[in-house]
Parts: C-alpha cells; sequence; structure tokens
C-alpha cells in the first residue's frame, strides 16, 4: 500500500487543523472525563476494547456505535481517519486499535488488506483488441455465458476467458458483479455510446463454470468433414524366398499314423 504523505505528516495536519479545538472526541469543559460531543460517554470511549474498564462483546459494540455517531458529527473526521488509517513505515496501520473517524479497528485492517492485495489497473491500450472490445458490450447487455459469446461472435470458452481478463485488467476482485465491472469499464471511458442492460447486482462478472454441450452429430458442426468408416485390415505376412508355408507344417487328415 502506497500514500503520499507520511503517518507524522498526517497526523500533523490532522492536529494543527483549525477545526481541531472543536473535534466532538474532546474533553467536555465541564466534565474532563466526558466527551463534549456526548456527555454520557468516557472520554476513552474510541479507545481500543477493555481500554478502561472490563466489557463483553455486546457492550463493546454498544460503545463503538456511540462513539461511530460523536465521530460524524466532528469537522476533523476526515483527517482523523486519514491519520489512523495511514501506513508506518514498519507496515502497520498508524492507530491499530480503537474507533478512529468513524471506522473500527476492524474495518480499516480490512481496508488495509484490501489495497495490499489489489492489482494495479492497466492502461487503456491493453483494453483495445477486438476481442475485449466485442465482449466487454456484449456484457453490458446480457450476462448469460452463450448470449454474450453469440453477441460478442466468438465461442463460449474465448468469451469466458475474456471476461476474466476483463476483471483482472480492471484491479478488481475475481467477486467482482457484473454492475461494478460495467461502472469501473464506464469511468475508463471504455462504454461511451453503449445502453446497459441494468440487472439487480447480484449477477457475477465472471461465468459460472459453463459446460459445453457435446455434439450429437457431425451435421451440426460447422464444415465439418465426414470420413468414410474403413474395416481395419489385417497386418500381411511377407514371404521370403526358400520359407516354409504353414499350410505345410500343419497335419492333414490323410496323413497316417505310423504302426
Amino acid at each position: 500500500m502506497t500514500q503520499d504523505k507520511t503517518s507524522e505528516q498526517l497526523r500533523r495536519e490532522w492536529v494543527q487543523h483549525p477545526h481541531f479545538r472543536y473535534r466532538q472526541c474532546a474533553p467536555d469543559p465541564d466534565q474532563p472525563l466526558r466527551m463534549v460531543g456526548d456527555p454520557e460517554l468516557h472520554i476513552g470511549a474510541h479507545h481500543g476494547p477493555d481500554a478502561w474498564v472490563p466489557e463483553g462483546q455486546k457492550e463493546r459494540r454498544l460503545r463503538e456505535e456511540r462513539a461511530i455517531e460523536v465521530c460524524l458529527n466532528c469537522p476533523v473526521m476526515v483527517q482523523c481517519d486519514a491519520y489512523a488509517s495511514s501506513v508506518t513505515p514498519d507496515g502497520r496501520l498508524a492507530e491499530p486499535e480503537g474507533v478512529w473517524g468513524g471506522r473500527r479497528s476492524l474495518e480499516r485492517h480490512k481496508a488495509l488488506i484490501r489495497a495490499r492485495v489489489a492489482v494495479a489497473a492497466a492502461p487503456d491500450r491493453v483494453f483495445q483488441t477486438a476481442q475485449k472490445q466485442a465482449v466487454l458490450r456484449a456484457l453490458a447487455r446480457c450476462w448469460e455465458p452463450f448470449d454474450v459469446a453469440d453477441a460478442a461472435g466468438m465461442d463460449v470458452r474465448t468469451a469466458n476467458w475474456q471476461r476474466s481478463q476483463l476483471v483482472r485488467l480492471l484491479g478488481l476482485p475475481k467477486s467482482v458483479s457484473r454492475m461494478r465491472l460495467l461502472a469501473a469499464a464506464r469511468e475508463r471511458g471504455l462504454l461511451e455510446g453503449v445502453d446497459l442492460v441494468v440487472d439487480d447486482g447480484s449477477v457475477p462478472a465472471l461465468a459460472p463454470p459453463t459446460k459445453v454441450p457435446a455434439t450429437e452429430s457431425p451435421a451440426e458442426v460447422p464444415d465439418a468433414v465426414v470420413l468414410p468408416l474403413r474395416r481395419p485390415r489385417r497386418p500381411r505376412v511377407r514371404v521370403m524366398p526358400g520359407q516354409l508355408s504353414f499350410e505345410s507344417l500343419a497335419p492333414t487328415a490323410f496323413s497316417g499314423v505310423a504302426a
């Protein structure tokens, strides 16, 4: 994961922000141990679990939800999140525990993992091949594997492979939906002037395992060449000069028996 500024620079921007003094998690002037954004909350409500008193999972969840509500009304929430979610030189979050910028620790860690495994999107020129453009435009109109292949003018295996290539080149995860793929393509200017058929958001961008039906007869295969069936030929024995035949060695019904 890369970032333009260091964690220390982002922390300085947060602390030196003109509205930092008005942050909602600051101590209440009348009750120093209470939060100005919610006087019923302890000043340490944003910190990690069991920071002040032991608590169960349900209590911790409720505390975090109330802390997030305080964040949503804070004028420096964005700067707070930018600092806490930044990455230190050793690859850790600047603030690995607690609620910062309206997000729990688990949410910020998941975002860090997604950023690490994300694949950078490929340049526009790699999408200019005829097959990729055909599959992308076909996918904008339909999504069933054979329908996409027919609309793109290619066999279903090739169309499915091109769909997987589009997902990879756009830097999207394999579990991405069709609508998200098309949105990413539209953002890149790859679907200009193309009408989009909307689905309910549950259709995957990648085609499910597609079984290509076996051909029942040669007539169904375009330009099929039907070869005539031939009876297998028996191997021939080459006769060498002076070689005795097998028939001469076989006994006959008229051969006598020695007395």
